[in-house]
């Protein structure tokens, strides 16, 4: 019987892998459960994640489990970390993160690198049991030293930022060089930060060009970014205006706001491509509807002058105050001389000296002038509400 088993689970994995057969998922499902249906629990565990992602036979979530379960009561580390992985993500059984953490804990212990990674993540976000950046290092170091390259960059960022383990950029570097190393590309784009800052290593803008690009070559919208920051700059690389501009398009494709802010930039001003003001008010616009406050803060500029678009000083006010709100002080400031004149708002000089103090945070001895002025406008207990006012507006972005 143990022999005929053994044949079975051989028949299995030689058809599953291909090695010195031809690959046939149909035929590995059939022989792990002709071995599973006689209790071998590494047949039942590769069966069920069969049926998990639809290998060899049709998806089936429920069939999953009930096999991972069979081979979880023989303690098989790979069906605990398949089946947390259906508990965590509710495939086949309600959504249950304690089960899911409970059953990674299980599959670690046994040296399982992805349950030890997603152990990791699971402390890292307070997923199922309480946050805790330390046992977080813990587990993504064992994933790590077992070559998961998601684990060696999250091990490299905990490093860089001292999270869960004393800050060393040094180490931080040596793990992004493991995962960059491995080609991927997350891990690449930070490699390339840190030679760009010179953190952990000796600065150096040929190799940041050079794994940033690695990096963007595989669609990673930041690194496409940045590279068409270097690009756009000349570091590292020839300045090319065509190629930053292009590089900001395809980040700006996948959704990336800031990109789209710096192709509107470089329509207006003619940098690798022609001027052109409504393209680069479509870009303000689209950038600043996704959120980005220096956007924001543009189109607003747009609506108040009237340059490109007609003037409508109420609609700027609102792009403003949605700037001004995540903290940007350019913003502030332009809406605090709003409020204070009445343009495109009521004339409130509460509202004034609130932005105006705000703005005042940048040091510019101007701003603080103009903000004193204001005062002048407002009694004792008008500007102690005013102050309040201000407080009210730091804690929206603070």
């Amino acid at each position: 019987m143990a022999g005929e088993q053994s044949m079975q689970l051989q028949l299995a994995e030689m058809y599953e892998s291909g090695n010195g057969i031809t690959l046939d998922y149909g035929q590995a499902a059939h022989w792990y459960q002709k071995a599973a249906l006689q209790g071998v629990a590494i047949a039942q565990s590769r069966l069920g994640q069969m049926y998990l992602r639809g290998y060899g036979v049709a998806e089936d979530h429920r069939l999953a489990v009930k096999w991972l379960r069979l081979a979880v009561e023989q303690d098989d580390a790979s069906a605990q970390a398949n089946l947390a992985w259906c508990y965590q993500e509710g495939l086949g059984v309600g959504r249950d993160h304690h089960q899911a953490f409970a059953l990674y804990l299980l599959a670690a212990e046994q040296g399982h690198t992805g349950a030890s990674y997603n152990l990791g993540f699971m402390y890292a976000g307070g997923v199922g049991t309480a946050r805790d950046p330390h046992r977080a290092v813990h587990w993504y170091l064992r994933a790590a030293e077992r070559g998961h390259t998601r684990a060696q960059l999250n091990v490299g960022m905990m490093f860089a930022r001292g999270e869960g383990i004393e800050k060393d950029e040094c180490e931080a570097v040596r793990w992004y060089k493991e995962a960059a190393a491995k080609g991927y590309a997350k891990a690449q784009y930070n490699l390339g930060l840190m030679y760009m800052g010179g953190h952990g290593v000796a600065q150096d803008e040929q190799q940041a060009f050079y794994w940033i690009k690695k990096s963007a070559e595989q669609g990673y919208y930041k690194a496409q970014f940045n590279l068409g920051l270097l690009y756009l700059h000349g570091m590292g690389v020839e300045r090319d205006y065509e190629d930053a501009f292009t590089q900001f398009a395809r980040s700006a494709e996948q959704g990336y706001a800031k990109a789209a802010y710096q192709m509107a930039k470089m329509y207006q001003t003619g940098q690798g491509v022609e001027v052109n003001e409504i393209e680069a008010i479509k870009c303000y616009q689209w950038a600043a509807e996704r959120g980005y406050a220096k956007a924001q803060y543009r189109i607003g500029r747009v609506y108040l002058d009237g340059k490109g678009a007609q003037q409508d000083r109420e609609l700027a006010c609102r792009w403003f105050e949605k700037a001004a709100l995540q903290g940007y002080v350019k913003a502030q400031y332009i809406l605090g001389i709003c409020y204070a004149k009445g343009y495109g708002v009521v004339r409130d000089y509460q509202h004034s000296w609130a932005w105006l103090s705000l703005a005042c945070e940048s040091g510019d001895a101007s701003v603080v002038a103009m903000r004193d002025r204001i005062a002048g406008n407002l009694a004792g207990p008008a500007l102690e509400e005013a102050r309040q006012l201000a407080l009210y507006w730091r804690g929206q972005y603070s």
